[in-house]
C-alpha cells in the first residue's frame, strides 16, 4: 500500500490506525476486504476541526434558520406600515401601531437570540481539536470491474473512531 506525505503530526502509527478505522467503516456489513479486492491507495490529513470551527459552524446554521422567520416578520411588518400609511380611522392607526411595535420586538429579540446548543462548549478550550480529517482514496472491485474514490473521512482526535465521510 501507498501512503501520500503526511504532516510532520503524522506518524506510521497514525496512518495505520487511520487505515484501520476508514477500512472497518467502509468494509462494515459488507464482504471481506479480499472478496473486494479493496486497497487504500492514498492516505492524506487534510486538517482538523475544532471547538472554535464548530462553535462558528452551529451559531451560522442557527442564524440561517432564524433568518427566514426575521424575514417572515419584516414583510407582515411592511404591509402593516403600509395599511397604516392608507388609514384614517384611529382605531385602525392604534391597531396597526400596535401590531408593528409587537412585530419591532419580535424582530429585535430574533436579531439578538443566541444559539441555545453551545452549553457542551462552556469549559472547552477552543483550541481542542474534536475531529481530524483524512483525505482517503482507495479502490474496489465491485461485479469484477475495479473502481477508485475519494472522501474526506472525518475521524475522532484518535483516529480510532469514524464519524462520517463527505465526497469531495
Amino acid at each position: 500500500m501507498r501512503f501520500s506525505w503526511f504532516p510532520a503530526c503524522g506518524s506510521n502509527s497514525s496512518k495505520s490506525n487511520y487505515e484501520k478505522t476508514i477500512t472497518g467503516y467502509l468494509l462494515k456489513g459488507s464482504d471481506t476486504k479480499e472478496n473486494l479486492n479493496f486497497k487504500i491507495v492514498e492516505l492524506n490529513e487534510q486538517g482538523n476541526v475544532t471547538v472554535a470551527d464548530s462553535i462558528a459552524y452551529l451559531t451560522d446554521e442557527f442564524r440561517k434558520d432564524k433568518q427566514p422567520v426575521i424575514s417572515r416578520i419584516e414583510l407582515a411588518k411592511k404591509m402593516s406600515e403600509d395599511l397604516l400609511a392608507q388609514t384614517k380611522k384611529q382605531s385602525d392607526i392604534d391597531k396597526y401601531n400596535a401590531d408593528i411595535a409587537v412585530m419591532n420586538t419580535r424582530i429585535d429579540s430574533l436579531k439578538n437570540l443566541v444559539p441555545d446548543n453551545l452549553q457542551g462548549y462552556d469549559k472547552r478550550n477552543t483550541s481542542d481539536v474534536l475531529a481530524i480529517i483524512v483525505r482517503c482514496k482507495y479502490s474496489v472491485q465491485l461485479s469484477g470491474t475495479p473502481k477508485e474514490e475519494t472522501f474526506d473521512f472525518y475521524l475522532s482526535p484518535d483516529g480510532s473512531k469514524c464519524y462520517e465521510k463527505k465526497g469531495i
